[in-house]
């Protein structure tokens, strides 16, 4: 009597699908590499991804957990781990752009203290790297390194306050060492006290209609959107390239040269809008180029 040996089991190709993963899981790790020496990215997204070490390990954890469905399952089960690796490594980099507070990369941010209290604030900034300035609420300043590369260090903010009289800001830029380089900051202020800002930056965008403005100072390059005077007249000097747009119907002054809308008064020093009421006196220093906006 002879017994027939049992026939081993073959062992099942590799399935399309997995290959397909890793070679995505290859390309995504390329392109984070590839977006942070090309200044895309900024470094501190190394420093997000491997702060989710976690979600690596529980994705080992699920694929040794179906690796006895291998052997009898459909073969692209093993596509499990990479497919889990591109959902963590995606996230990350979804997390990192969206700045999400509780990442590594949010240790360049800044926040200050309260503005309950505040009635008046100067902040002075003068940036290397672009500026984008809008209202906000809350904090009296909050500031938010951007998630794109560059050469921009990280905030610092030396502050002065006084019971009966303003507080005084600057907010100056400090080596954040090679994993916190960006390209700028994303600063928000408080829409309560009044404020008298001195920026300067090569790229500031600056949307100020929700703040109450006393005076305001601008050096660089880029656009600003000014608020409504109300009841106090607003003073702004330019020194360099902007393009500013100011409020309908409101009166405005401007000193010096400028591009100026149709229907102005040409004066002695400058030009003067057709509206009466509160004003907004605008100063052009030699040199600068300025043009005035007014829907």
């Amino acid at each position: 009597m002879t017994t027939e040996a049992a026939d081993p089991v073959e062992s099942k190709p590799p399935s399309p699908w997995t290959m397909w993963a890793w070679l995505m899981v290859a390309v995504i790790i390329v392109s984070i590499a590839a977006g942070v020496v090309g200044g895309i990215l900024a470094p501190s997204v190394v420093l997000d991804t491997v702060s989710l070490w976690p979600l690596v390990v529980g994705a080992f954890f699920v694929a040794a957990a179906l690796l006895p469905l291998r052997k009898r399952g459909p073969a692209r089960i093993s596509a499990v781990l990479p497919l889990l690796l591109i959902t963590m490594l995606g996230s990350s980099v979804v997390l990192h752009l969206t700045g999400w507070e509780q990442l590594p990369s949010s240790a360049g941010d800044l926040v200050g203290p309260r503005a309950a209290g505040v009635q008046d604030a100067e902040l002075t900034l003068d940036l290397t790297g672009r500026l984008h300035v809008t209202a906000g609420e809350g904090d009296l300043y909050a500031v938010q390194v951007a998630r794109s590369g560059g050469s921009t260090g990280v905030p610092e903010a030396l502050e002065s306050n006084f019971e009966e009289g303003p507080s005084f800001i600057v907010l100056r830029e400090v080596d954040g060492g090679r994993w916190f380089q960006t390209s700028g900051w994303d600063l928000s202020l408080a829409v309560g006290p009044n404020w008298s800002l001195v920026l300067a930056s090569p790229d500031l965008r600056a949307d100020l209609t929700g703040l109450q403005m006393r005076a305001l100072t601008l050096g660089g390059d880029g656009s600003v959107t000014l608020p409504h005077p109300g009841d106090v007249d607003v003073a702004i000097n330019v020194g360099g390239i902007y393009v500013i747009e100011v409020p309908a119907e409101i009166g405005v002054e401007v000193m010096g040269a400028a591009i100026v809308p149709g229907g102005w008064v040409e004066t002695v020093d400058g030009y003067q809008s057709p509206f009466a009421g509160p004003s907004i006196l605008i100063t052009v220093a030699d040199g600068a180029q300025v043009e005035i906006r007014q829907p």
